[in-house]
């Protein structure tokens, strides 16, 4: 096998917030990771080279870096969602086990005792049984100290302004000993979480103005054209839906609309990107090397890593197969469905999110390979 066959696969990971969802990102991960132990072991080159998350999606993600190998990881995953999963009577109605949320999540959220002062309220639950859960769950030191870049994001409630909390220097953003109370920033969301405090400032969930955190993790990936760039987005809500038919599916689709990824729903910016870079990378190719000076490459470097638009694999969870007609919403998925830890909805999460990723990665792994071997023994006979 050449050189060219075998070049680095770099992996990054999207995480969105979605509170209950994220049992779909617990079992996709679990995917991912055993994917690429699997590839790994047979020679190929894989580095897991930056996972984002807001919400939700950022206590995955600091699970996954947070660990010591992707066994590691998958082990403090499937306890962290073991913890999360709410015990209820199997004998109640569906609707009756999600509801259940509303007193509490134990590791999670409970709620305030206080009730005597409510007409001053800012939020509903006390989250600081989270930290504890986190504490227990991620490995902060290795999170810290790992190759892999983590960034997970708040909004500062004051100034409207959007943080991200990175592990290493990501673009223009200064590395930040990650803590507890980052991921517990980013999953604050109003009016039932109360705002995190982060250097004096109060911060609410970053998925307020962005549930999709793409732009660190493309700031993550190497300019390196030897390098192959592979962008992994899971989408917990589709990008597609049938029509609503009554108030509580227009409801549910507004929800939907608002957390979703919306570079998927504006795919003529995403084209501009592309042929912008495309025109940069014509033109940088007329100007002698010489000319081109520290700035310049520098710059140059920066917009091809935009590029990666072009190798983005996204994993829908609601909606897989992507046929023409969109799919029928499981009813414990709709806007509700976020606060369903309910044994039979998170198990149901899990394995299907496995089962998702699992049929949409490997052959994406497997194609990108393909067309390099078959490129390099082209090359090998022309030679």
């Amino acid at each position: 096998m050449s050189a060219s066959s075998n070049r680095l696969v770099e992996v990054g990971v999207v995480l969105q917030g979605g509170g209950a969802l994220g049992a779909y990102e617990c079992g996709a991960l679990n995917a991912l990771l055993e994917l690429m132990d699997e590839f790994e072991a047979q020679g190929r080159r894989i580095a897991l080279k930056v996972v984002t998350g807001v919400s939700i999606g950022s206590i995955n993600a600091a699970c996954v870096v947070g660990a010591k190998s992707n066994a590691d990881a998958r082990a403090r995953l499937n306890a962290l969602w073991d913890d999360l999963t709410l015990e209820t009577p199997p004998f109640w109605m569906q609707a009756a086990q999600r509801d259940l949320a509303y007193f509490g999540l134990p590791g999670f959220y409970v709620p305030r005792p206080d009730f005597w002062t409510a007409p001053t309220w800012t939020y509903v639950y006390d989250t600081r049984p989270l930290l504890v859960t986190l504490g227990r769950h991620v490995d902060f030191s290795a999170l810290n100290a790992s190759p892999t870049a983590f960034a997970v994001t708040a909004v500062e409630v004051v100034t409207g302004a959007l943080r991200a909390f990175v592990n290493q220097p990501l673009g223009k953003v200064s590395a930040t000993k990650i803590e507890p109370r980052h991921v517990l920033a980013s999953g604050s969301l109003p009016p039932g979480f109360p705002w995190t405090e982060i250097d004096g400032m109060p911060h609410w969930d970053g998925g307020l103005v962005d549930n999709t955190p793409l732009g660190l993790a493309i700031d993550a990936f190497s300019a390196d054209a030897d390098v192959d760039s592979m962008l992994v987005v899971m989408n917990l809500y589709p990008l597609r839906a049938r029509l609503p038919r009554n108030f509580a599916t227009v409801e549910d689709r507004l929800h939907e609309l608002s957390f979703g990824n919306r570079l998927r729903q504006d795919h003529d910016t995403a084209r501009r990107v592309n042929a912008l870079v495309e025109t940069i990378d014509d033109l940088a190719a007329l100007v002698p090397p010489a000319a081109l000076d520290e700035r310049l490459q520098a710059r140059l470097h920066e917009a091809r890593r935009y590029k990666i638009i072009d190798a983005i694999v996204n994993i829908d969870m609601q909606d897989p197969a992507a046929t023409l007609v969109p799919a029928a919403q499981n009813p414990a998925d709709d806007k509700d469905g976020m606060r369903d830890f309910s044994p039979e909805t998170v198990h149901r999460r899990r394995r299907d999110g496995f089962k998702f990723a699992h049929d949409i990665l490997r052959p994406a792994f497997e194609n990108r390979w393909r067309a390099a071997d078959a490129q390099s023994v082209t090359t090998a006979a022309g030679s």
